[in-house]
């Protein structure tokens, strides 16, 4: 399951991450070379950094490339260190769905605002977040399974 959603959220952040790059170059060289600044990409370029950075976040949990702080934990013996985890990963899961629940109730209020130069609905970009923390609380609930079959095996 992790490595279907990894194969299709590898390929959107890197797409997105290009769009934005591209995006930045057309303003600096529309900007600075033709001296005719485009209105939209500024837009266009930051909403994508926020759609990149959260799906990346959501992949960097995945990989447990997070900054985590595990001094404490590191100094428990093996079994509640596994507990901690297991608590760490439960933890990650409650707090995404409520950024999902709250994420949608924002991005669907701001659906009928317009973005100033996109003219498309504010909503799309504040959608980010709660997807992002969706394929987070995904990883934390098939982390959190994973540990629980670790700890049945084990013991």
């Amino acid at each position: 399951m992790i490595q279907i959603v990894h194969r299709i959220l590898l390929p959107i952040i890197f797409i997105f991450s290009g769009v934005m790059f591209l995006s930045v170059i057309a303003q600096v060289v529309f900007r600075y070379v033709l001296k005719q600044p485009l209105p939209w990409s500024e837009e266009l370029a930051r909403y994508l950094m926020i759609w990149v950075a959260c799906l990346a976040g959501a992949e960097a949990y995945r990989m447990k490339s997070h900054v985590g702080v595990d001094f404490v934990a590191r100094l428990l013996p093996l079994t509640p260190r596994k507990w901690v985890s297991q608590f760490g990963h439960m933890a990650v899961f409650v707090l995404m769905v409520v950024i999902i629940y709250q994420g949608l109730i924002l991005s669907w209020m701001l659906m009928d605002q317009e973005s100033p130069a996109l003219e498309i609905p504010m909503g799309w970009s504040y959608l980010a977040v709660p997807v992002g923390a969706a394929f987070i609380a995904l990883h934390a609930l098939i982390f959190f399974i994973q540990g629980l079959g670790k700890q049945v095996n084990e013991t």
